[in-house]
């Protein structure tokens, strides 16, 4: 090679040298390209402000350096593609607590052990959660209201023959079915939509679940909420607005929530999925009475409460998410269950819905059976004081416990909730298993 062409040989590589070092800076400060964000639980650093106090104690510098670390140029870009490679060569996901099925059905771990009885709390826990439950139930009858428990289907339910070989096992006792005979020794009023889903799966005529999604389809969903207003209706004595489906259609692109699994990957390339079935739904004769109505529930709600049926279908409803924060129309910010009168919210309702998927059955209703019972039974202030105080022992002691707090950390990611919350979660069940060995 002449030296002419050497030469042009260094300047190209010096260009090019320079252009991987500027592009990604230049991007990252200016963003003349749209790189669409991560999805899933992504926690961003904020920009640090500078002070001296931050430069002299280091704080500065290292609070800078993760800003950079999650904000350099393309860096969503580069992630994604990490993500994609590690799936093609290893048919892994990045993404805590995914379980790529066979065909590339997509679950998070906990529906899996909680299909295998893996999470299982044991028959004595279960009982004494029904019969407590049953007791409010009963009260509240008594006094002109309804109070339902609901199951949702979960995921390694529906689809458990597209579970890996790996993660299956010998079938063993489950919350689930522990749950439902012991709702039907008791007497309580529960209604399966697992055990419903699975009756029309091979009928419907449209999916009841996705392939790529946690949580029930938007059609699944809307047969819920159908079947929980006729259920209403009958206990109430009382014609409520009426769900009406106007048409069906497949849109282009699937619509939240029915691929976050897969959008919570942040992979490059798609999953071949089947098509989803929207609905164009009205609530009509809204002159007609509307129930005062609060539902506990995890995730599964979220479809419905989005969809403004909290407002058309009854009287600014509550949704109590994990018993921590109630969300309704007039006060869509939410505001934590703490600041609540239980006994005052229980009186002023016609209608109280406790959902939960059998993923989450282990701390279902995640303290609720507690408040409501001493506020109806005991009164408020005192055992409120005592419970707190409990509570926050156990918040302590995870908080100062290294390993049980890495394993509710790793809960709350695939949750999606905050680390705080899932704490207190696991506090209150603590704190209530212990009263329920009594």
């Amino acid at each position: 090679m002449t030296k002419k062409k050497t030469y042009q040989l260094s300047q190209w590589l010096f260009v090019l040298f320079m252009a991987i070092i500027l592009v990604p800076a230049v991007q990252g400060f200016f963003r003349p390209i749209e790189v669409a964000p991560l999805k899933g639980d992504i926690r961003y650093v904020e920009r640090p402000k500078v002070s001296v106090g931050g430069w002299f104690d280091e704080t500065l510098q290292q609070n800078t350096e993760s800003w950079v670390n999650q904000h350099f140029g393309f860096r969503n870009t580069l992630v994604r593609l990490y993500n994609q490679w590690r799936f093609w060569l290893y048919g892994k996901s990045s993404a805590r607590g995914v379980i790529i099925g066979k065909e590339n059905y997509l679950y998070e771990e906990n529906y899996i052990k909680a299909y295998y009885g893996r999470d299982f709390v044991g028959d004595s826990l279960i009982s004494v959660r029904v019969e407590t439950l049953k007791k409010i139930q009963d009260t509240l009858e008594s006094l002109g209201k309804t109070m339902v428990v609901a199951i949702a289907p979960g995921k390694g339910q529906f689809y458990p023959y597209y579970i890996p070989d790996e993660m299956r096992s010998e079938p063993s006792p489950t919350n689930y079915h522990t749950l439902i005979n012991e709702a039907k020794k008791q007497g309580l009023e529960l209604i399966d939509f697992n055990a419903w889903f699975l009756q029309m799966k091979d009928t419907s005529r449209y999916p009841l679940y996705p392939k790529t999604g946690i949580h029930w389809s938007h059609y699944g969903s809307e047969l819920a909420l159908d079947s929980l207003m006729r259920y209403i209706e009958q206990h109430q004595q009382v014609d409520i607005p009426d769900l009406v489906i106007k048409r069906h259609y497949v849109p282009d692109e699937m619509m939240a929530p029915e691929a976050d699994i897969e959008e919570g990957m942040n992979l490059l390339v798609d999953f071949d999925r089947f098509p989803m079935v929207y609905s164009d739904v009205a609530v009509e004769n809204q002159d007609k009475p509307k129930l005062k109505f609060m539902i506990v529930s995890d995730s599964f709600f979220w479809q419905l409460h989005n969809r403004g049926f909290m407002s058309s279908v009854f009287d600014d409803g509550q949704f109590w998410y994990y018993n921590q924060t109630i969300y309704q129309p007039t006060l869509p910010s939410g505001r934590p269950v703490d600041s609540a009168n239980v006994r005052q919210e229980l009186l002023e309702k016609d209608v109280v819905v406790l959902l939960t998927t059998d993923a989450n059955l282990p701390g279902f209703p995640w303290g609720f059976d507690a408040l409501a019972y001493r506020a109806l039974f005991v009164g408020d202030s005192a055992y409120l004081a005592q419970r707190e105080e409990k509570i926050q022992g156990y918040i302590f002691a995870i908080e100062n416990t290294e390993e049980w707090l890495e394993m509710i950390r790793q809960n709350a990611l695939e949750r999606n909730l905050p680390l705080d919350s899932m704490i207190r979660v696991n506090a209150i069940y603590m704190v209530d298993t212990e009263n329920n060995k009594k």
